[in-house]
């Protein structure tokens, strides 16, 4: 069928369909009337699905949520200012400052003692100008001694080598000994003498005879030897003051023979050393001749021993011995 007959149909077919109410239209439409406004920002839009939520147009930009009556929560009241300097509020961003690290300082000690592993000995001398002088010729006998006593194999070391640290330590506990404490090493009453550690004790119990003589040896520590010359040639001097008190068994002091003159009798027998010797003595010992009283009883010696100085002291504990009877 030719196309113009099949034109007038169609329109006639449309214009038999009923039109419905609900879509008549009074006027002319414009684009805006067209959709509902979703809100009063231009970001948002409002779907009839989720009633009241908002939905930002542009997902890829960062829009700020409208306040609603229902959504805007009460503001906070500003803090106030701080006023310490190292207080800051977690909100806000702040850069920390550099922790200071003091620099470390290397005690003297330590440093020398690296310098001496290290052999370096010029500089040891320079690091150890920090100290008296007194400790500076302790630290420099003692630190040699020290480096070599670990660097070497003392479980089957050299006899030799082992000597040279022995001569080295006894010339720095030489030059200690006359500043360290006295000490009265042992009081024993003895026979006889030889030497020092060689004596023949008397017998333990056995009483003296009244107005007879005991031989007291006694033992000193730490008297030092001072560099002297002495009349005979000698190079050292050692001096002690010691002094023996007897007493009773009541604590009474019992009169003895004074030492330096016979025909007197004094509390307290005083005895002043001076020995010139060629060499520094390390050990000390001496004996001490006693009065025993007349009267038979329990008695005790007790020895004091002082430098010339008198700063240093020392005193033994008292020794007993007994007198018979007639």
């Amino acid at each position: 069928m030719p196309a113009r007959r099949l034109l007038p149909i169609v329109f006639a077919g449309i214009a038999a369909v009923p039109i419905p109410a609900c879509l008549h239209v009074s006027g002319a439409v414009t684009p805006q009337e067209q959709f509902p406004k979703a809100s009063n920002s231009s970001d948002f839009a409002s779907f009839p699905k989720r009633p009241g939520e908002l939905v930002a147009k542009n997902p890829g930009t960062t829009a700020s949520k409208p306040p609603t009556p229902e959504t805007t929560e009460p503001k906070e009241p500003t803090p106030p200012p701080l006023t310490d300097p190292h207080l800051i509020r977690a909100s806000e961003p702040v850069s920390i400052p550099p922790i200071a690290i003091p620099s470390a300082t290397e005690p003297p000690l330590l440093a020398t003692l690296r310098a001496y592993l290290e052999n370096r000995p010029d500089d040891a001398i320079k690091l150890l100008q920090s100290l008296d002088r007194g400790n500076q010729d302790f630290a420099l006998a003692l630190l040699p001694v020290l480096v070599r006593g670990t660097q070497m194999n003392l479980a089957n070391a050299n006899p030799e080598e082992v000597a040279v640290l022995v001569d080295q330590l006894h010339a720095v506990a030489g030059r200690l000994e006359p500043k360290a404490a006295l000490r009265v090493e042992k009081v024993a009453f003895c026979r006889r003498m030889s030497g020092f550690g060689r004596y023949e004790p008397w017998s333990e119990g056995q009483p003296y005879k009244p107005n007879d003589l005991a031989v007291l040896y006694v033992e000193l520590r730490n008297i030092g030897s001072e560099p002297v010359a002495g009349p005979a040639g000698e190079t050292y001097l050692c001096r002690a003051i010691v002094s023996l008190e007897v007493r009773d068994a009541t604590g009474n002091l019992v009169e003895q023979t004074d030492p330096a003159d016979w025909r007197r009798r004094v509390p307290v027998a005083r005895f002043e050393h001076a020995d010139h010797t060629r060499s520094p003595l390390h050990d000390y010992s001496r004996t001490y001749r006693i009065s025993v009283p007349a009267q038979p009883g329990v008695y005790t010696v007790t020895v004091e021993v002082k430098d010339p100085s008198g700063r240093r002291v020392a005193r033994s504990q008292p020794a007993e011995f007994r007198v018979a009877g007639p």
